[in-house]
Order: C-alpha cells, then structure tokens, then sequence
C-alpha cells in the first residue's frame, strides 16, 4: 500500500505539495495563534478605568449636553470630571442626535460642580468613583480579611441587623465602588455589607501565575471573606455577584464543603458569567471572527491555567440556594441565555427578571426604583 502511495505522490507536482503543507502548517499556526489571543483576553488581568471621552458642549445647575460615543447610555450616569470628581448624578439622555452623537442629560440632585464648555469628562455606569460615606452618606471600615493569598481589602458597610450579612462581589477589573448602587437595597433589608476585593484588583495579592482564573481559583476569596463575616458575628449570610462576581459567587457555593455553605441564605446575581463557553463563542463571533475559532481558545487557555471551562459553569439543575437572577436581554456583554436556562430548571429556586433594556450589569441604571424594591424584598422574604 505504501509502495502504491509513494508511486502517486512521484506524479504530483512538487509545488502542489509543497502549497499543500505549508497551507496545513499556516492554518495549525493561525488556529494557534488565535487560541492564544482569546485566552489571553480571557486571563489578562484588567483594571477598569475611567475613560474621559465625552466633552461638555453646554451645561447649568439643572442639565448638561455633552458629545461623545457613550452619549447614549441608558439610564442613570454619574458625571465625572478629570481626576476621578463626582460632579452629580444624571438622568436618562434625551434630545439625542445620534449622527453627532450628542444628547442632554438633567441632574436629579443639584451637582457639585456643572463642568464648562470644552471640559473632557466621563458618563459613569457606576455613578460614584468613591466610597460609602461620601456617596450614600453611609458609615463604614475599611477592613482586611485573609485567605490563601494573603490579605485582602474590603468595606464592611453596618446594617441594622448586625447577624445578617451580605457579601457582595463585583465583576471584572472593577472597583469596590460598582457596588455601591446596590448598597441601598441590602442596607433597606437591614443587612451589614461587605464589599469586597479579590486576587489581582489593585493593592491586592496577585494569583500565583498572574491570571484571571474566572472563579476557579478566585472562589477561595468569597470563602475567606464569608469566614470573616462568621468570626465577625454573621450567623445568616447572603452573597451578591456581579457579572465575574456571579462565577465567583457559583463557584463557592458549589467548591466549597457543603458544611461551609450551610449558612448561606440566599443569592442575588446581576448580569453573572454562568456559561464560559457560550460566553467566549460570543466574543470570538462579536470581534467577527468564526465561532469555531473559540475551540482553540478553551484549548491553549486550559494548557497555560488549567481552568476547566465546564467545571467553572453553572449548569441547569446546580443551584443550590433562593437566587433572585437580574439579567436583561439587551447585555452585549454577557447574553442572558444560559441565566434563562438555568432559572427554567429550577423556578422553585430561582426568579429571573429582565429589565429588557439594563444593558450588562445596569439594570439599576435603567430602573433604580424596581431594581430597588425587587432586591429588598427578595432579602426579607422568608
């Protein structure tokens, strides 16, 4: 047979060989390539930064037109101007241009400062860039909780029930301070509140090989930060997740021994990565790329982490705990699909509501007053 084969090969052209392998070579490489670019989308560390990409084309005490590509944010924004200033708080846009991309914007409370003409400034989803106190006029400690990595920072926020504890997890290279919009509705229910930092947010140990491990690892921190609020005398203990924070809060409940989680009460999870590998087809197919290129990215990031994508996701049938699931339908970020899913599997346990129009994790933004009033009723429910 081989001597039939290499008689074949003799009759073909060297050139149609030679085109042939290196078109075999070039596509292993490209495959590769591409699995190392969207693992390390997926593993590179990133802190959130404030981008000052609007510029104030008019303002006074009551509103502000500004022009820039995040005109047209849904919802509530906070105004900020260079150096991270809270100017105030903004409604909803209106008298939109989208060919200029400009729009005006009033304040609901009267603000800071206005900005003038010209000012660079930003249009804040997470409204405040600072703490507690200074946003909510909310008493708080900044506190240190430790786990395998070492010391990690946290705010405990005291609510009126001193044994009722909320541990709230924020997404992806955000601050402390995306959390800060949904202090009330957990304060209202009277939980004390921790917020907390995790391995690799700034001022914080990093992960021993510098990666964002998506949960797999990063549970260890909502473990320790629950056993911090045991020792501090939390005897019911609820866990909040946004986006990464969702993972981070599925992981625990489901790694943890289950002695550890006996305590927990109940879950609230806002726009949560439950699917990884539903969520990298989509942000392979959202760069334009083919969705099969995602297969080399679950490859090459499992052989330089070790994460296992399905061990990381929350699968229809696993939730253990009352979770109340925020999700709406319009998040380019993270599709709420798999959350449909997994709330369809169990409607004894968990409730999912779609503001339809939230975006990815702004589902306050768009309706504070709903969002508000689903949360806290959710937490005092029996």
């Amino acid at each position: 047979m081989f001597e039939k084969l290499h008689h074949s090969l003799e009759h073909i052209p060297s050139w149609v060989i030679y085109s042939v392998g290196g078109l075999v070579v070039g596509s292993m490489v490209a495959y590769a390539g591409a699995g190392w670019y969207f693992s390390s989308q997926l593993l590179k560390p990133n802190t959130q930064t404030v981008a000052y990409d609007q510029t104030v084309l008019a303002s006074n005490e009551n509103m502000v037109q500004t022009e820039g590509s995040g005109y047209g944010i849904n919802g509530r924004v906070g105004l900020i101007s260079s150096g991270d200033n809270y100017l105030g708080e903004l409604g909803p846009p209106y008298d939109k241009n989208d060919q200029k991309q400009t729009s005006t914007r009033t304040f609901l409370d009267p603000p800071k400062a206005t900005g003038a003409a010209g000012d660079h400034v930003s249009l804040q989803g997470n409204i405040w860039t600072s703490d507690p106190r200074q946003a909510l006029g909310l008493p708080f400690e900044n506190v240190k909780y430790s786990d395998p990595l070492g010391d990690m920072s946290a705010w405990v926020i005291p609510g009126a029930e001193s044994r009722i504890w909320t541990v709230a997890v924020h997404g992806i290279g955000a601050p402390k301070s995306e959390l800060l919009r949904f202090v009330k509705p957990v304060h209202a229910s009277g939980s004390t509140m921790m917020v907390i930092n995790y391995r690799n947010d700034p001022d914080n140990p990093r992960s021993p090989d510098g990666f964002t491990h998506l949960g797999d690892t990063e549970w260890q921190d909502v473990q320790a930060a629950v056993a911090y609020a045991r020792k501090h005398g939390a005897a019911v203990i609820n866990l909040y997740g946004v986006s990464l924070g969702g993972s981070l809060v599925q992981n625990y409940l489901r790694r943890a021994p289950a002695n550890e989680t006996a305590d927990i009460n109940k879950v609230v999870l806002d726009s949560p990565a439950l699917d990884w590998k539903q969520l990298l087809r989509h942000r392979v197919q959202q760069g334009g790329y083919p969705g099969w290129f995602a297969q080399s990215g679950f490859i090459v990031t499992r052989l330089r982490s070790g994460i296992n994508f399905s061990r990381i996701s929350t699968h229809p049938g696993s939730i253990t705990h009352p979770t109340l699931l925020i999700h709406s339908s319009d998040d380019p970020t993270v599709p709420n699909g798999p959350s449909k899913q997994v709330a369809a599997a169990q409607p004894n346990l968990v409730k999912i509501v779609d503001f339809g129009r939230g975006g990815h994790a702004r589902s306050w933004n768009y309706d504070p007053l709903r969002y508000e009033r689903l949360v806290t009723e959710f937490l005092d429910k029996d």
